[in-house]
């Protein structure tokens, strides 16, 4: 479909040249139509650039929901390092989209920062609701501030793997995600004991 091409034309672009080198012009020769043909699908180019910062935010949920919802009736270990090794697997799995993100983030381009600023406020209130149902039902004697920690403490996480997938190269990269893994269980251990994965699974 035409409309599903130019936004895919125009996160590469963005990845490779930014905003201001992201010409509407560019995009069309991608696609292999005129640049007059974009404005039958998009009023301007700030309509179409928050429509793909959209497709990108869209696909990274789909992509946490899918290892979410296999994972979720495993131990917590297991879940929440399945969730760390999506996070990183995706951005490195969809290195232009990542980084059209970034740049669009940091760009000019108006109601971007509002568009990707609810879609945080949507992503996170989701992750934190099911991980929050999970560890209720399996450990009933925690309080929800108790449980809001530990969450805390996995986003906190999977946000530094984040911005390590931006900056690091691959080796390094592993290395953040061992890492992170590590102190996720860790922290799990010490709030848990050392048997949380015994009995924990859901049927």
């Amino acid at each position: 479909m035409t409309k599903d091409r130019i936004i895919e034309a125009t996160i590469r672009n963005f990845a490779e040249h930014g905003y201001q080198g992201a010409s509407m012009r560019k995009i069309a020769e991608d696609v292999g139509i005129k640049p007059a043909s974009i404005y039958h699908f998009f009023e301007n180019k700030q309509k179409l650039f928050i429509e793909a910062i959209k497709v990108i935010l869209n696909h990274h949920f789909s992509s946490m929901k899918e290892t979410f919802e296999q994972y979720q009736s495993d131990s917590l270990h297991i879940l929440f390092s399945e969730l760390l090794n999506k996070i990183t697997f995706h951005h490195t799995s969809n290195q232009e989209e990542t980084k059209a993100y970034v740049l669009m983030v940091n760009s000019s381009i108006p109601d971007i920062k509002e568009e990707v600023r609810h879609y945080l406020e949507t992503y996170d209130s989701w992750l934190v609701t099911q991980l929050m149902e999970i560890i209720v039902i399996r450990y009933p004697h925690l309080d929800r501030e108790e449980i809001k920690e530990i969450i805390d403490y996995f986003i906190f996480l999977g946000n530094g793997l984040f911005w390590g997938i931006i900056i690091y190269e691959k080796d390094d990269i592993q290395r953040n995600l061992k890492q992170a893994t590590y102190l996720m269980n860790q922290y799990l251990i010490h709030r848990f004991g050392s048997d949380i994965d015994e009995g924990q699974k859901f049927n």
